[in-house]
C-alpha cells in the first residue's frame, strides 16, 4: 500500500498504482474512484483543484510550451470554450515544461494577446505544490474530459481529432 497524496485524504493509506517513478505525486488515486488534481496558477499563485470543478465537464489539457500539436489543440480549445462556456465547462492547463519560466513566459504572452473571457488556469505539473492522478504523460499533449462526477470520459493523445469534438460536445451536454 502506497500513500497517494493527491486526494483530499492526504495521509490515509491506501492502494495507487506507481504510473510514475514520483508515484507518490502522480498516483492514481483508486480510493475515490477518480483522479484528483491540485496545484497553483503560474502566474497569480491561487490554488486550483479539480473539486473547485464538481458538477462541471472539465477538459484537461496536458501541453509542452511551444510544442506544434499543443498549439493547435488550444486554439481549438479556446474557440470551443468561447462557444460554450455558458454550459458547465471549464479548462484547465497542466504545463509539461522542465522549467517553471518557460511555462511563465508562455502564459504571460497568453494574458497578454487572448482575452480574459477566454483563459484558464495554467498549472505547472513539476511544481512541488502540485499533485496529480492521471500517472505518466507520454505525449508533449495529452487532454482528459473529466466528467461531472469527476470520473474520465476521453482521454487523447496528441491532436484532438474532428470526431473528438462530438464526443466531448456529448459529454457537455449529457455528461
Amino acid at each position: 500500500m502506497a500513500g497517494c497524496y493527491a486526494c483530499p485524504s492526504r495521509g490515509r493509506r491506501h492502494d495507487a498504482r506507481p504510473d510514475h517513478p514520483d508515484a507518490g505525486r502522480f498516483a492514481a488515486c483508486t480510493s475515490l474512484g477518480r483522479p484528483a488534481l491540485a496545484g497553483r496558477d503560474v502566474l497569480d499563485g491561487r490554488r486550483i483543484e479539480l473539486q473547485q470543478y464538481r458538477h462541471q465537464t472539465v477538459l484537461l489539457v496536458f501541453f509542452r510550451a511551444g510544442c506544434g500539436s499543443c498549439v493547435y489543440n488550444f486554439k481549438l480549445l479556446r474557440e470551443f470554450y468561447k462557444a460554450n462556456r455558458n454550459s458547465q465547462f471549464a479548462v484547465i492547463g497542466v504545463g509539461l515544461d522542465k522549467q517553471a519560466e518557460v511555462l511563465r513566459d508562455y502564459a504571460r504572452l497568453v494574458a497578454a494577446t487572448t482575452p480574459a473571457a477566454e483563459q484558464f488556469p495554467l498549472l505547472w505539473r513539476l511544481d512541488p505544490a502540485h499533485r496529480d492522478g492521471f500517472g505518466e504523460m507520454r505525449h508533449d499533449s495529452s487532454v482528459l474530459v473529466i466528467g461531472k462526477e469527476g470520473e474520465i470520459l476521453l482521454r487523447r493523445e496528441g491532436v484532438i481529432r474532428n470526431d473528438d469534438w462530438d464526443e466531448i460536445w456529448t459529454y457537455l451536454r449529457h455528461g
